[in-house]
């Protein structure tokens, strides 16, 4: 599946994804139990992995004349 998006909705993918990596950020820095942590870190890992993904699809910015 392909998506298409305006200059707009990647910026806006984008602040979505950072305010979720650090929350679950948090969660994975106070959880006690070991084995939440283990897959809140994975979790944690595939949001980054696809934050990275949005940034390198992210239009440049057009400078402004």
């Amino acid at each position: 599946m392909v998506l298409e998006l305006s200059q707009q909705q990647f910026h806006l993918l984008h602040a979505c994804l950072a305010e979720s990596i650090d929350s679950l950020h948090d969660e994975v820095l106070h959880t006690d139990h070991r084995d939440l942590r283990g897959e809140l870190r994975e979790r944690l890992d595939r949001l980054q992995t696809l934050q990275r993904q949005v940034e390198a699809q992210m239009p440049r910015e057009q400078p402004a004349l």
